[in-house]
């Protein structure tokens, strides 16, 4: 497990150090410059002193991780302060960064990249593939309870008594795991729900990054519904989910969602290089530089949207003006960690 947790802050590290090339040439970290400035030597300063930044809290973490497994210390408290620690030093380099390009910003035009292509409604839009994920999950859950017991009873036929008893056997068995499972499926379909209609707009560019990302969402819902529907049947037949099973499921849906994510961020790469401007207008986010605090955040009450274009990479980020926007990340987290409360 300790090698798993250092891998990823190696990953987070390579990430973080590649983001300014994954950025519009006209929106360098949270600022509208100019698409020709990036090929100046001041952009090129600014950039390596982000990357140096970025790299020098990523070795400092890995190697304060590595002393703490020489000393024996359990890693399990760690291993999220880690990750907290490494985003608080990414965020504060992108932030120093984002002061240094102001100096160097243009005025937005307030035209959003969206406006700027035709919208296209079709294939991971539709009701159906929304459902996807809560469909498998419902099918899974009822066929647990469907599987005869050692008498050949089955619970759904045996009336409530039946059925409770059925679900405190598969409780004492899949616990956590189960729990776990469910929280992340309907964490991430309240996600998904906000994303479809929070999101009316695609972003400019030859791929609709929009339907890219809500196809990604629908993915990964169906995954953890899967995972929830295996879970739960294995306690049907009396089997304990073990760690490691456990394990290489979570690692089957991580993996196969960052071959996603690198597929959308070659993407990405691409049309940054080849992209410069569509009908006159240029490339990239053009609303006002305000709006956007030490340029990763969002906050504009004026703006109707609850999502928006991030500045940084493929993808979108949340509105922090709009009162629906926090209901909804508060909603997400009392979902998530409801089912561990409760037991």
């Amino acid at each position: 497990m300790k090698w798993i947790e250092s891998g990823i802050l190696v990953l987070l590290t390579l990430a973080s150090w590649w983001a300014p090339y994954l950025m519009r040439r006209d929106l360098l970290f949270g600022g509208t410059v100019p698409p020709e400035f990036r090929d100046t030597a001041e952009a090129r300063r600014i950039i390596r002193l982000y990357q140096r930044r970025v790299l020098l809290v990523g070795i400092a973490l890995i190697n304060l991780q590595i002393f703490l497994w020489s000393m024996n210390v359990n890693m399990g408290p760690w291993w999220p302060i880690a990750l907290l620690l490494f985003c608080l030093g990414s965020a504060v380099a992108y932030a120093k960064a984002h002061n240094s390009i102001r100096a160097h910003a243009i005025p937005a035009s307030g035209i959003r990249e969206a406006e700027l292509l035709p919208r296209a409604q079709k294939g991971a839009e539709s009701p159906p593939m929304l459902l996807t994920g809560p469909v498998i999950l419902a099918a899974g859950v009822a066929l647990a309870f469907l599987v005869p017991d050692s008498t050949g009873q089955v619970p759904f036929l045996a009336g409530w008594g039946a059925i409770m008893a059925r679900w405190k056997a598969i409780d004492g068995l899949v616990d956590k795991p189960f729990s776990f499972a469910v929280g992340a499926c309907a964490g991430s379909f309240i996600v998904l729900i906000a994303f479809r209609f929070g999101t009316r707009r695609n972003p400019a560019g030859m791929t609709n990054y929009r339907r890219v990302m809500l196809r990604n969402m629908i993915l990964f819902n169906t995954a953890f519904a899967a995972f929830s529907a295996w879970v739960v049947n294995m306690g049907a037949f009396g089997h304990v989910v073990e760690k490691i099973e456990l394990r290489a499921a979570l690692a089957v849906i991580f993996a196969g969602l960052a071959v996603h994510i690198a597929y959308v961020l070659m993407l990405r790469r691409k049309e940054n290089m080849s992209l410069v401007s569509v009908g006159g207008h240029a490339l990239g986010d053009r609303t006002s530089d305000e709006s956007w605090l030490w340029g990763m955040f969002y906050h504009n009450p004026n703006d109707p949207a609850l999502f928006v274009e991030k500045r940084t990479g493929p993808g979108y980020t949340v509105n922090f003006g709009r009162v629906p926007t926090w209901l909804m990340v508060a909603g997400f987290l009392i979902v998530m960690v409801l089912p561990f409360v409760l037991r």
